[in-house]
């Protein structure tokens, strides 16, 4: 047991000796690369404070010597001052001095010189001036005196024209003469066609206003006539929707009144299911040939239900004609029936 212990505290020994190395070798690691980046930081730190120091002894220098230069500066003008102008200096000055008079002289002359010849220019464009104006007013003096000549020209061509078209004209005037009387002569054979069919149109209008009279009386004697018809018919529409309503049975065809007054001056009452109007069994009508005839005439009712001969009736006597016509009805559907027993 005690061999075992001891095997296992070597191992434990030789793991733990491991750990530590390898943890040993890292931190050495990093410690090498915390020294290579304080290096590096060091370097760049290092360089940087040398340029400012660089920068600064530049500007101390700079300094130094503006201050020198300036006092020697002083130290001279009190030295010129306190011993005065050197020989060399005053010839200097005065050579300056016959320069600069002998400049202004130069330039004073060469300004007279300019002002001269501009005066002289100006005397020469002046006079070419007035040599223009001169040669301007003869230019249009010839120009005037040619538009006076072309305007007597043409005056005298158009004076010419006029004569020659004098002699035309009185030409033109003689045949204009002969223009105008035939001209009067159409005018007259125009009017008196004119006025002939003036009397036709005259003529036809009064034969035109007669018939329009004529035709005028007639409708109003047709209306007359018409509403003469037009009591009867009404009794008769009358009478015949009573019977259809009341006395006629559904196996018999209804009666039925057709009013033609308007048209031919008839009515009628027929069997719905006759073929034509030719079957009637009641016509009420005027007879006559012309519409005053037939107001003379009595109103007839011809009735086929009896062999006898058409009714007469006063425009008065409606409800005899009604009354008439009711019992004649009356005896033909009696017969019917009888028919049918």
């Amino acid at each position: 047991m005690a061999k075992k212990l001891k095997k296992k505290k070597k191992i434990l020994k030789k793991s733990k000796s491991k750990n530590k190395k390898k943890i040993i070798k890292k931190i050495k690691k990093n410690k090498k690369k915390k020294k290579k980046y304080v290096k590096r930081n060091n370097k760049k730190n290092f360089l940087k404070k040398k340029k400012k120091i660089y920068k600064k002894s530049k500007i101390k220098k700079s300094k130094k010597i503006k201050k020198k230069n300036k006092k020697k500066a002083k130290i001279k003008k009190i030295i010129v001052k306190e011993a005065g102008p050197s020989f060399f200096q005053k010839l200097k000055d005065k050579i300056f001095n016959y320069l600069y008079k002998l400049k202004i002289k130069f330039l004073i002359f060469i300004e007279k010189f300019k002002i001269k010849k501009n005066k002289q220019d100006l005397k020469k464009l002046s006079q070419l001036l007035k040599e223009e104006k001169k040669l301007i007013d003869k230019f249009y003096r010839e120009k005037d005196q040619l538009r006076i000549k072309l305007i007597k020209d043409i005056k005298r061509e158009e004076r010419q024209k006029i004569y020659n078209l004098k002699d035309h004209l009185w030409k033109v005037s003689d045949r204009f003469s002969v223009i105008k009387e035939r001209y009067k002569n159409y005018r007259q054979k125009i009017r008196e066609q004119q006025l002939e069919e003036l009397e036709i149109r005259r003529k036809s209008r009064e034969e035109a206003r007669i018939i329009l009279e004529a035709e005028k009386a007639e409708n109003a004697l047709k209306q007359q006539l018409v509403e003469r018809l037009e009591r009867f018919s009404r009794n008769m529409k009358s009478i015949v929707f009573q019977i259809n309503k009341r006395y006629i049975t559904k196996k018999r065809s209804p009666l039925r009144f057709i009013d033609n007054i308007t048209e031919s001056g008839e009515c009628l009452i027929k069997n719905d299911d006759a073929p034509t109007d030719k079957d009637y069994l009641i016509l009420l009508y005027i007879e006559g040939e012309n519409v005053k005839e037939r107001l003379k005439n009595p109103i007839c009712l011809d009735d086929k239900t009896d062999i006898g001969s058409p009714k007469n009736f006063k425009p008065k006597n409606i409800f005899e004609a009604s009354d008439y016509i009711i019992d004649r009805l009356a005896i033909m559907f009696d017969k019917e029936r009888k028919l049918k027993k």
